[in-house]
């Protein structure tokens, strides 16, 4: 073992280090880098096309709502529209991250799961309000109450996370 307590041969989780490559296998590597990192730029200019075209549907719609509806299911729609291009953009923020330097973000993939189970409860919920009595009561409040312990579990995993990453950065 050296200073740092690894073990020559192996990496920092104490695996066997992988073989060395020859030129044409990192010629081959840097390539799919480049590879990868064009996909990452395709899939994040999608998102961005995906989260300006959403937000002018919901502003159009919330507007001038594409039939007459009652005020409450137009404005949950808009809800659903804004909640959703959040999450869009959460998604688009860790390929930006990426492209900055930074590595795997666990961070934005918990926010993203909290604003899709509280989405979901405002759905449900407001159909609840409108349509009422014609929705299956027992199946409805279980996925509420199921939504509400992911939204609990995710919140408590990115507390756990968000003080783990403080501890360490000391």
């Amino acid at each position: 073992m050296d200073r740092t307590g690894v073990s020559p041969g192996v990496d920092d989780e104490g695996l066997p280090m992988p073989p060395r490559l020859g030129e044409r296998g990192q010629r081959l590597v840097r390539w799919l880098g480049y590879g990868e990192n064009g996909v990452f730029m395709a899939i994040a200019v999608v998102l961005f096309a995906i989260a300006v075209a959403t937000l002018v549907r919901t502003v159009h719609d919330a507007g001038w709502p594409p039939a007459p509806e009652p005020f409450a299911e137009t404005i949950t729609r808009a809800l659903n529209g804004v909640l959703f291009i959040v999450i869009t953009l959460e998604v688009l923020r860790t390929i930006v991250v990426r492209f900055e330097g930074g590595g795997f973000q666990l961070q934005p993939f918990l926010v993203i799961g909290i604003i899709s189970a509280v989405r979901h409860i405002l759905t449900v919920g407001a159909q609840l309000s409108l349509v009422g009595e014609q929705l299956p009561l027992a199946r409805t409040m279980t996925e509420l109450g199921v939504n509400a312990g992911v939204v609990l579990a995710l919140a408590v995993a990115l507390v756990l996370v968000r003080r783990f990453a403080r501890l360490g950065g000391s």
